[in-house]
């Protein structure tokens, strides 16, 4: 099996050029075989006629004296009577064999045209004409072998130069063509090794040139993808080892006994605590890597979406009562297609950020929305805001914008990014916008 594109590509054109060159010549000999015949035919009546005249004027015998001292002649010369062959040229062949029918049509005054034949190098004229005493008949033989063999020189000397050139620009052009894949595939392998900066030059605007800037765009993505993946792997190696060094550093503590008595119930309460972050850091990596990899079960139903959000937002009070927050809840009787326990997760993440990140005293706003063939909720805080330059991440795992000197809340960045999946598992649409200082408006729409 051939490998290699350009020796595809040069035996595919070799094919092309070869078959067509064949066509040509068959289709092309027949068609000036033909002109020529008929060509030849209307030039041999005319001769004929000559050659009659001249027959009348000399006689048999001074005719047959005249033939004989040509050399050559194109022609086969036959005179018949009623009783037959009367007289034939030096070079006419011993037996001519023509049909008596055809002899008795021409001698009766019909011009006898043998155009049948077409695979034969001789044509057929008989014409009739007057002797001194009878009706005689003269048939023409014209010999079309020598100018046919000419005209297959002409050809076969075309084919095999229009070849050479054709193989000859085949062989350059292919390679031109073959070289832009080259080097795809050579940047192909670049990228396999982890060469993330490797790009290709867009030299054209047809498929070569798309396909160039196609392999750039992936390669551009696959560097963003690399750079998650090592942040998210410095980011969970961070989050896991803070509370694991808690752990071993208050365990060593109590198992040293370098702790008081009445403060170990203290350290026991801590490491409970750094293992209840620890389980609920895993849980959420599981549940973000499962609804990527789309193994979270998916069951989506038409239900009341107005009732499931109010029972979250009740199933939270003591939360926002503890911050002394107001809820301003408006939804109207609201039917959603949706998977209902994975858009639970959705409100109750949304509802921790509004709770969390807003001030005391401050407001919750739920509206809902019918649209014709969707729903939207409109959830908003009256928390410090989101800066316009984090806008655009916050909803990539284990963004944060409060940073780490300064974070005055328990968060992982990973709640955004849950809500995100889950919304594009429906084929809705999440949305953000933010007053720094005043409000945060987060708003989701789902099909009905």
């Amino acid at each position: 099996m051939i490998r290699s594109i350009y020796l595809k590509n040069i035996l595919n054109y070799f094919f092309v050029i070869i078959v067509s060159l064949i066509l040509s010549f068959v289709i092309t000999f027949f068609i000036y075989q033909k002109q020529v015949i008929q060509m030849r035919e209307a030039e041999t009546i005319e001769q004929g006629k000559g050659i009659i005249t001249l027959y009348q004027r000399l006689g048999e015998a001074g005719f047959n004296e005249y033939l004989e001292s040509l050399t050559t002649i194109p022609y086969e010369i036959y005179v018949y009577n009623r009783n037959g062959l009367v007289t034939k040229s030096p070079q006419a062949s011993q037996t001519s064999g023509f049909d008596q029918k055809n002899i008795d049509y021409v001698l009766d005054g019909g011009v006898y045209r043998n155009l049948s034949d077409s695979g034969s190098h001789h044509k057929l004229i008989g014409l009739p004409f007057d002797g001194k005493n009878e009706r005689l008949a003269m048939f023409i033989k014209p010999s079309l072998k020598e100018q046919f063999s000419q005209i297959r020189k002409i050809l076969y000397t075309a084919l095999l130069l229009v070849l050479f050139l054709g193989i000859s620009l085949i062989l350059v052009t292919t390679r031109f063509l073959v070289k832009p894949i080259v080097r795809v595939t050579n940047a192909t392998k670049e990228l396999a090794k982890g060469n993330f900066q490797i790009r290709l030059p867009i030299k054209s605007k047809d498929e070569i040139g798309e396909l160039s800037k196609s392999f750039n765009f992936m390669v551009e993505e696959l560097d963003k993808t690399e750079q998650m993946r090592k942040d998210f792997v410095a980011n969970v190696s961070h989050e896991l080892q803070s509370p694991l060094t808690a752990i071993r550093g208050m365990a060593i503590a109590l198992k040293d006994g370098v702790v008081e008595r009445e403060e170990e119930k203290h350290y026991f309460a801590l490491i409970e605590q750094e293992s209840e972050r620890l389980s609920s850091l895993t849980k959420q990596l599981l549940n973000l890597s499962s609804l990527e990899a789309n193994q979270s079960p998916f069951q989506p139903k038409q239900y009341r979406l107005d009732r499931q959000i109010r029972n979250q937002l009740v199933a939270m009070q003591s939360l926002w009562m503890e911050k002394q927050l107001e809820v301003d809840f408006d939804i109207p009787e609201l039917k959603a297609f949706a998977d209902e326990g994975l858009m639970s997760q959705v409100w109750s993440n949304l509802f921790a950020n509004a709770i969390k990140y807003n001030r005391m005293n401050g407001t919750i706003t739920v509206r809902g929305y019918e649209l014709d063939d969707d729903v939207e909720v409109v959830i908003s805080n009256t928390g410090a805001g989101i800066p316009q330059n984090d806008l655009p991440h916050i909803f990539e795992r284990f963004y944060r914008v409060e940073k780490a000197h300064t974070r005055t809340t328990e968060s992982y960045g990973l709640g955004l990014a849950v809500v995100k999946r889950i919304i594009e598992l429906h084929n809705g649409e999440i949305s953000v916008t933010s007053v720094e200082g005043q409000e945060t408006v987060f708003g989701v729409r789902l099909a009905k």
